[in-house]
């Protein structure tokens, strides 16, 4: 680790990033609401969900982008700067459900930039995202 972050030629392709944990709830879907000031009725209201043909009320997907970012920076530490951050949608994620973030080092370009592949499994295994990317620029040693 460098001071407050990874160093650049510490990390290796293929070299996992400690996976991050969250639990969803109401709650938390509320809670992110409010600190977006995205109140969709889809996230925090179970009848208007299922008046419109939904199980409960699901998550706000870029939630999941948040839970990506803080998985990267997590990893990498506050001298890094995440440079970009991108993924598809793939299913719905329910109060009660269980999310695993996971990523992995796919590449290493110059002057301390990292990609990483990220995806985001829930308590079933299944994934939840598809073609999660993140570009990291870490800090180099010698620079």
């Amino acid at each position: 680790m460098g001071r407050n972050g990874m160093w650049f030629e510490d990390v290796e392709v293929g070299d996992e990033i400690p996976e991050l944990v969250k639990e969803i709830s109401t709650v938390s879907m509320v809670m992110y609401a409010a600190a977006t000031w995205d109140f969709h009725r889809y996230h925090h209201d179970m009848r208007y969900a299922n008046e419109r043909g939904m199980k409960e009320q699901f998550l706000d997907g870029q939630q999941m982008g948040g839970y990506l970012a803080q998985l990267i920076v997590d990893w990498a530490g506050v001298d890094s700067t995440l440079k970009r951050l991108s993924f598809r949608y793939g299913d719905f994620v329910f109060p009660g459900d269980t999310l695993t973030c996971r990523g992995r080092v796919s590449g290493k370009g110059e002057d301390g930039l990292v990609e990483c592949e990220l995806w985001i499994e829930n308590q079933h295994g299944a994934r939840l995202l598809k073609n999660g990317k993140a570009i990291v620029q870490l800090t180099v040693k010698d620079a």
